[in-house]
C-alpha cells in the first residue's frame, strides 16, 4: 500500500472580537495571540484568543480551494 502526502491550500481572512483589560493596547493583544513573553495574568486571554479564532475557522472550512498539491511519500 502507498502513502501519499496531501497538501490543500485554501486563503480566507477570519476576523473575532475580544474583550481585554482596559490597559492592554493592540500591540499588547496581538504579542499575547503570538505568545511573545505572555504574562501569567494574560494566559486567559491567549486561551479565549485561539478558542474564538478556532471556532471562527471551523465555520469557514467551505472556503474557495486555490490549489492541492499530492506527491508520493
Amino acid at each position: 500500500m502507498k502513502k501519499f502526502e496531501i497538501e490543500v491550500v485554501r486563503t480566507y481572512t477570519t476576523y473575532i472580537e475580544v474583550e481585554a483589560l482596559d490597559h492592554l493596547m493592540a500591540a499588547d493583544v496581538e504579542r499575547i495571540a503570538m505568545y511573545n513573553n505572555v504574562l501569567e495574568e494574560e494566559e486567559d486571554l491567549y486561551e479565549e484568543i485561539w478558542e474564538a479564532m478556532a471556532e471562527k475557522e471551523l465555520e469557514q472550512m467551505n472556503s474557495e480551494l486555490e490549489t492541492v498539491n499530492v506527491k508520493e511519500l
